[in-house]
Order: structure tokens, then sequence, then C-alpha cells
């Protein structure tokens, strides 16, 4: 039996996959807590990768069973996380369950840690059983990079929270600035391309610079970005952080990290040391670690390969691995976000259908769009276009199709909502 197809995995908070204390071998002897009766499709991990692919594939046949396994039973939205931050909205407004998947299309939630997958067998493990499955769907989520090096372990987002996964570091970061005195200090630190949501730490900045020029008084924001310029909508970010928050907001970019002390509020770089009231650093990123552990990771690299068609795990056959953990240069040309991780949702969902059914899926197509707050009245976007490319053997970008403003606009606010309870609506409703 190969490695990659019997693991034994670690615990993660993010999708519920928890420690196995017991051998691999042990398991086998564990009862069969739901048995299958027709053809199952297991989804492990909810959020907007695996909601979507097990909404899809039993609205495109309703008779296969459809269970999607989760830790936890709400689900707290990244896109739209920047405004509960600044206080603009509230924690419940990003919350959703897995009430509607169930009551609306017959969808099996289990709120359970998986211990370990078996790709022989085909099951999937419990504490205290498993669980068959034909197809299995995994939707890891991100995954941190820590380095001892510098001095970012496990314990710092502790001390300084990254606030890159929503819910409890979310509330941590909002209830930061909510006590920095005024004339405090902000520090944000951008991390390294690829990570989740190219955008998401320059809207950040900009929501971070309004609420202190609008309530702390005197305070400044610096921000240091490990990249050589700001990674998404440069122009629009440039001049809203010139034009809005000139004196407030410092951005300073190709900082690289040398060394940090969380306990002294320090860390030291390239383009020298600094301290602040308030650090919020979000590390560089990688595959969630479950990735690594169910042998999707091929060795010596950090995100899971997938086939570019199916976005089948070049691992092992029948998973499928979605979302932000998958390799982009392996499928395709496009951001890690939560909207791609819903379009690949569909194209998982279509994949596993054509799979079971003996025929070919469907060409993929994926479409991105973002919107960035950049104050509390203005907005910007970007929207992009993605379809398989027979010649690259690639999902890449379709000519010009999508497109981006020419300046920040108030009504784009209003779109913002728009697109986002539309998302919400097209994952979990």
């Amino acid at each position: 039996m190969k490695r990659r197809d019997f693991i034994k995995v670690s615990s993660f908070a993010t999708i519920g996959i928890g420690l196995g204390i017991n051998s691999v071998f042990a398991s086998d002897s564990k009862k069969d807590i739901l048995p299958k009766k027709s053809t199952r499709v297991v989804v492990i991990g909810g959020g907007f990768g695996g909601s979507t692919a097990a909404k899809n594939i039993k609205m495109l046949d309703p008779k296969i069973e459809v269970v999607l396994i989760d830790q936890n039973d709400i689900f707290y939205s990244c896109p739209m996380s920047n405004h509960v931050i600044v206080g603009m909205s509230h924690i419940k407004e990003i919350a959703f369950k897995y009430d509607n998947l169930q009551k609306k299309y017959g969808i099996k939630f289990l709120k359970k840690e998986v211990i370990e997958i078996d790709g022989n067998s085909k099951k999937v493990f419990f504490a205290d059983g498993y669980l068959s499955y034909d197809m299995l769907v995994v939707s890891p989520g991100i995954g941190f990079k820590y380095d001892d090096n510098i001095g970012y372990t496990k314990d710092v987002p502790k001390i300084l929270p990254h606030a890159w996964k929503a819910g409890e570091q979310t509330l941590k970061l909002n209830s930061m600035l909510k006590e920095l005195p005024k004339g405090g200090s902000v520090l944000l630190r951008v991390p390294k391309a690829p990570y989740r949501c190219p955008p998401g730490p320059y809207e950040r900045a900009s929501l971070i610079a309004w609420y202190l020029k609008k309530f702390k008084p005197g305070s400044k924001l610096i921000v240091i970005d490990a990249n050589e310029d700001i990674a998404s909508k440069t122009k629009l970010f440039k001049a809203a952080f010139s034009e809005l928050y000139s004196g407030v907001l410092e951005y300073i970019p190709d900082v690289e990290v040398q060394g940090i002390d969380a306990n002294k509020k320090y860390i030291k770089t390239s383009k020298g040391d600094f301290t602040a009231d308030v650090i919020n650093y979000v590390p560089d990123q990688k595959a969630n670690e479950s990735a690594f552990k169910f042998g999707l990771v091929p060795e010596g690299k950090l995100w899971a390969f997938v086939d570019a068609w199916t976005l089948e795990s070049t691992q092992i056959k029948d998973v499928y691995v979605i979302g932000d953990s998958a390799n982009r240069g392996s499928f395709g040309t496009v951001p890690h976000s939560g909207y791609i991780a819903n379009s690949m949702g569909k194209v998982a969902a279509d994949a596993v259908i054509a799979k079971l059914k003996g025929i070919k899926s469907p060409r993929p197509f994926m479409i991105n769009t973002c919107y960035s707050m950049v104050s509390d009245e203005e907005a910007i976007w970007i929207a992009t276009v993605y379809e398989y490319d027979d010649v690259k053997n690639l999902t890449v970008q379709v000519g010009n199709a999508g497109g981006i403003p020419e300046k920040r606009g108030k009504i784009d606010k209003e779109h913002q909502y728009s697109w986002a309870n539309a998302i919400w609506s097209d994952t979990f409703m």
C-alpha cells in the first residue's frame, strides 16, 4: 500500500480534520456510521469550494447521496470580513450555516473530525467509525508558512493576529483596533504572492486607514509589503492611498521580514525595524496542512496538484481538490479567492458526475469577480473570465473578457453588497 493512498492526518481546525491516535489499520474494525445504499459523493470541507461542489453535484443528479463534512457548523466568509474588522458590519452578517443545503437539496451534513482517508478502500475515517464513498472532493482551505528562523511560530497569531481566516481572529483584530489609543500606530504586513485574495490586504489597509482617520485621530498605519508593488488593482489602490489617506497611511514595498518578537511587538526587516501598538501580520501561505497529510501535495511542493481539466488529484485517484490549496500552475492562471473556489466547485461537480456516468466532463470555465472598499463610501472592483485553452492545456483568461474601472466610485459600494449576497446565495442558499 502506498503512503499517498492511506494517510493518517493530524489536527486541522479549519475543515474538521483531527488527530488520529490509533493505528491507521485499527480503523478498519470501526463501524460504518452511515452505510452506503447508493452512489455516494463525500465532500470534506465546507466554505465556498466544498459547499458549492456539494450543492451542484446534488442539483446535477438528485439520486446521488451527497455527504458534506466539516468540523464547524458555521462558516465565516473572508469576503466582507474586512468590514467587520473596522466595525462597518457585524460578524453575524458573514456567518453561514449549512442548514439550507440540507433542507433544500437533501445534502447530508456531518459535523465531525476526519481522522484519515483510505484511497484504496475509498473510506473516510472518524474517531467513532468510517464512511464509504465512490468519489471524494476535498476543499482544504488555505495554510500558513511558519518559520522558526524569523520567529514566526504557531503561537505568534495569538498575539499578532493575521485575521486571514474569518471568525475568531477577525474579532480579535477588531477588538485591538477599538482599544488602540488616539495617536497610536498600526502595522499591516502583506504576504508574498501567491496568497488567498490578492486585493484583500490592500482593502484592509484602506479600511484601517479610514478607521484611524475617523476614530483615532493622530494615528498612523504602516503597510510593509513582501511584494515589489501592490499585487492587485494597483493603480486604483495607489490613488486611494495617496488621495484619501495622505499622512495616515505609509506604504513600503519589497520588504523582507528578518525577525519577529511578538511579545515586544517588534519586526526586523530589510527596510528597517518596526514596532507598533497593533500588528496585523499576514504570513506567507501554502496549502492547508490537511492537503499535505492526505498525500495530495507532491513531495517538495507547497500546493496540491490537480488535473487541469477535471481538478482530480494527480496523487490519488477519484479525489478532487478545490479551493485555496490547489496549485494554480497545474490547472490555470486564476488567483486564490472565494469566487474562484466557487467556480472550482462547479467544475469539480461536472467532472464527478461525468466520471460516474463514464463520459467526458464539460470544458472548464471560471469567473473571478472581486470588490474592494477603499473608504466607507467608495469601492473598486475587478472581473475576469477564464476558460480552458487547448494549446496551453490550462484554464486561462479569455482575451479582454472582464474589466476594471478607471476610478473608485460610490455606486460600486452598493454593487459590492450585491456581489457578496450573490456569491453567498450561490454557495449556501
